[in-house]
This record gives structure tokens, sequence and C-alpha cells, in this order.
């Protein structure tokens, strides 16, 4: 299964450059929790409202006067859209990580999976293969 079912809405990202505050706006208007940073089309970081939470106001920061740049994770793990979902769950299990952003070849982010999606997924797929072992073990039983 390709990664490209994750794709399907637009990611949200914003400038290093930005300040938290205007992260703030963003992940409120967006109602998600967190963004991608990039520059020049290319990912460059990850913003979490847990970094909002600990690296700024936690720390004492003007959430006007931060930039996202200074407290997001740099550089952050990604996974390539032309990957699929085993790879992609073995990597963020390695990795300890709840959110992998997915990229094209030019490192454009095109999508983000969190690990709730996959619980998601996981729960359909679960019922799926249990409504099929009862429809089976019913009409053998009939």
């Amino acid at each position: 299964m390709s990664l490209e079912m994750f794709c399907r809405r637009p990611v949200v990202t914003i400038s290093p450059r930005s300040t938290v505050y205007e992260a703030c706006q963003l992940l409120k208007d967006e109602n998600i929790g967190c963004l991608v940073a990039q520059e020049d089309g290319k990912l460059s970081g990850i913003l979490t409202d847990r970094d909002i939470a600990l690296k700024t106001t936690g720390a004492g920061k003007d959430p006007r006067q931060t930039k996202v740049g200074e407290i997001m994770t740099p550089n952050p793990a990604c996974i390539s859209v032309d990957k699929n979902l085993h790879d992609l769950t073995t990597l963020m299990h390695a990795l300890h990580v709840r959110r992998m952003p997915i990229v094209d070849g030019g490192d454009k982010p095109v999508g983000m999976v969190t690990l709730d999606d996959l619980l998601v997924l996981f729960a359909d797929e679960m019922w799926e293969m249990g409504r099929t072992v009862s429809e089976t073990f019913y009409h053998k039983a009939a």
C-alpha cells in the first residue's frame, strides 16, 4: 500500500522565519497539532504544539518574538511517498516518532502521517477482518 493515500490533504507549512505566534494561529485555524517548516520548497523542520508549550511557554519566551526556526525540530525524519506502509511503520517505531512528513523525490513535503492516522487505518482493517471471519463462520454454521 503506497503512502500516496496520506497525501490527499494539503500539507500545512510555515517558514522557519515566522513567529511562534503566527504558528499558533495557523495550528488553531487548521485544527492540527503540527506544522511542516519549509524553505525554498523543501522540508526544513517540524513544529508541534508540544514544542511550543515546552520550548516557548515553558521557557518563558515571547511567542511574538520567538521564531519557528528557534524551537522546531530541524531536519526531521521523513519518508518518500513511494515507500509503503510497512516501511513507514517500521521507521516510525524505530525512531520513536508520532508524526512523519512524506516527501517527494525533491524533499518537497507532500503529506503528513500521524500515529492517529495509523490507528484509524488499522482499526478499520481489523474491523473488516473481523467481519470477514464472522461471516465465514456464520455461513459455515448455516
